[in-house]
């Protein structure tokens, strides 16, 4: 998914990621021939859409604490 044409000042944002996840996000833009950063972009993109449109997903919003992961 590119970044719309109009859009010329995107906002920089910084995630510390568990190393298997890094892991996994490297070896998926190695074999599609794609950059991590793109490959994130495009997850958040989808992710927020579904929420937006009222999807119901896996994922639990809510946080908990570390001793409860």
């Amino acid at each position: 998914m590119a970044r719309p044409r109009g859009q010329k000042h995107p906002v920089r944002l910084s995630v510390s990621l568990e190393e298997k996840d890094h892991a996994a996000i490297s070896r998926l833009a190695a074999d599609m021939n794609l950059s991590t950063a793109w490959i994130v972009r495009r997850a958040i993109a989808e992710f927020v859409k579904r929420y937006e449109s009222g999807a119901q997903t896996e994922l639990s919003l809510i946080r908990r604490s570390s001793k409860e992961i």
